[in-house]
């Protein structure tokens, strides 16, 4: 972990150097998300349909998830549950992905996750070529609503990267929350909050220096940065 993180050790130093002296310490313990109505999702990891795993689709089911995920993220509307506390769920419930097909486990997961949503799908790869089939599953309601993406299996990367788009547009689009991403410091420093409790520590570092290059006496923006820098290094 220390050696991912060295290339930002500099930043560390720069931003506190141009910190004010009147500036407060850094809180150890500052909270993230304001309380609020957050629509929240769980990303789980797509299933592999196909007889056997092949090199192409090697650590595909995750992947697909990340890569949603990571297509979410950003949103200081959303709120994404984090793999840890995912995985823990389904050990406690003794299930796997393919196995939360019915509703009456889509309910219970989503309920003991505190989710609205789930997304979840599998691949199939033949011949060559790899398609991708995912759905979005209100829990409530036990609705479902799926897209599909085919390629060649060489392909694989540009296909992740269209899949992902395509279900978060879609889960959007269905949700009715507003396109595209706020510019603003302040909203850049909310989609480091909401990254950073999403576990993603890299993105949110991104965005924290983003907000700091709006408004560099955004002070939560740099304390967040610099305390999360601090517990990455150690």
């Amino acid at each position: 972990m220390k050696r991912r993180f060295d290339f930002l050790i500099p930043l560390l130093f720069a931003f506190t150097a141009c910190a004010s002296p009147s500036a407060p310490p850094v809180r150890p313990e500052a909270p993230l998300l304001p309380e609020r109505n957050l629509l929240t999702v769980a990303v789980l990891e797509f299933e592999d349909h196909g007889i056997g795993q092949t090199a192409a689709t090697q650590g595909l089911g995750r992947t697909l998830a990340d890569r949603i995920s990571e297509q979410l993220s950003g949103r200081p509307d959303l709120r994404l549950i984090d793999r840890e506390s995912l995985q823990k769920i389904l050990e406690e419930l003794s299930l796997a992905s393919l196995d939360i097909a019915d509703r009456e486990s889509q309910l219970r997961l989503g309920k003991l996750l505190g989710a609205q949503y789930l997304i979840m799908g599998g691949y199939t790869s033949l011949a060559g070529g790899l398609r991708i089939d995912g759905r979005i599953v209100e829990v409530e309601r036990g609705i479902a609503e799926g897209s599909a993406l085919e390629g060649r299996a060489a392909e694989r990367a540009i296909l992740e990267k269209n899949f992902s788009k395509q279900m978060a547009d879609l889960l959007i689009a269905k949700v009715g929350l507003p396109q595209g991403m706020p510019k603003s410091s302040h909203d850049f420093f909310l989609q480091g909050l909401a990254l950073e409790q999403s576990n993603n520590n890299r993105k949110a570092l991104e965005m924290y220096q983003k907000a700091l290059a709006i408004d560099a006496r955004h002070q939560e923006a740099r304390e967040r940065m610099e305390n999360l820098l601090l517990k990455e290094l150690q």
